[in-house]
């Protein structure tokens, strides 16, 4: 009878990796790997918009987003609207992280210190990050409205303008609106990763280095940092894969206007995808997406990845 136990007990932990991990990746592949190798397989194909019928095209689909018809685009043949949609995502992208990035920093170190009302204040900046993006978005699409806007309201009272501004006419001052909405509904998000961060740094290393006479920069270098770096890395991956994908905020305030002069990646794909209704090629721009992506990320895990000490 204890054999039969024994083996039986053999048996069940054997199955138990596969039985408790086998679910989870099960579940990975259906929402992570199927949709992703779906996205490459369509990416070579080009669908009739009349008829549905799809034509294998190969790299096709590539060639018309990148390259110029006939060769003629910009340096290397690059199509304009690449160059430039490309352009836009990156001064977007790249603000909007590093600005919400140190202020997220600075915030986070303030609220690190034994400061009264200071657990009012951590439950107050949630709130931005919480709320839908497409209600953000909203908001400050009627704060930034040029005739009964908050911020022309403001700023002509004040006697800083003399007669309001038309934000969502103007290319720089739209791309301005989107980068100060998506600042504001980012940043909660980085103070929450880095002070998350802030409280493994422990308080002896603190004090060690005050007594060596360390100054204020001196500890954050050498105490703060090494230990911040994995909450760093986890909060710029997640903020940068937000801010490229993002459709909700650009969509709803200015949908790549005027003109294309605030289209990034996200809206650029939808527009093609669904609004002229060519999957083919909205597949392929979702590949050269998640091909920057992947590399942008691999470069962050080769600065902060490193453990501390």
């Amino acid at each position: 009878m204890s054999t039969q136990k024994q083996s039986l007990r053999r048996i069940l932990d054997r199955l138990f990796v596969p039985l408790t991990v086998g679910p989870t990746m099960l579940w990975i592949a259906a929402i992570i790997v199927y949709p992703t190798l779906k996205l490459f397989w369509s990416s070579f194909f080009w669908t009739n918009p009349i008829n549905s019928e799809r034509e294998f095209v190969g790299l096709r689909n590539f060639e018309r987003l990148i390259f110029a018809d006939g060769g003629s685009g910009t340096v290397f043949g690059l199509a304009p609207d690449f160059v430039s949609i490309t352009w836009h995502t990156f001064v977007y992208v790249g603000l909007s992280v590093s600005i919400s990035f140190v202020l997220g920093l600075g915030i986070a170190l303030l609220l690190d210190k034994d400061l009264k009302g200071r657990g009012w204040f951590r439950t107050a900046v949630i709130v931005p990050w919480i709320l839908p993006y497409v209600m953000s978005g909203l908001m400050w699409r009627w704060m930034f409205q040029s005739e009964y806007g908050a911020i022309n309201g403001l700023l002509t009272q004040s006697g800083l303008l003399s007669s309001k501004i038309a934000f969502f006419s103007d290319g720089t001052l739209s791309m301005m609106a989107l980068i100060i909405a998506d600042i504001w509904v980012f940043t909660p998000f980085i103070i929450i990763i880095l002070l998350a961060g802030l409280q493994n740094v422990p308080e002896q290393l603190y004090d060690a280095a005050e007594v060596d006479g360390a100054g204020k920069v001196s500890r954050f270098v050498n105490v703060t940092y090494p230990f911040l770096k994995p909450s760093i890395l986890v909060a710029l991956t997640i903020r940068i894969i937000f801010d490229i994908r993002a459709l909700d905020l650009v969509w709803v305030m200015t949908q790549g206007g005027p003109g294309k002069s605030t289209e990034v990646w996200a809206s650029w794909l939808y527009r093609t995808a669904q609004v002229f209704n060519r999957p083919g090629e909205g597949a392929a721009l979702g590949v050269v997406l998640l091909a920057v992506t992947f590399v942008i990320v691999a470069m962050l895990y080769r600065i902060f990845g490193e453990s501390p000490y």
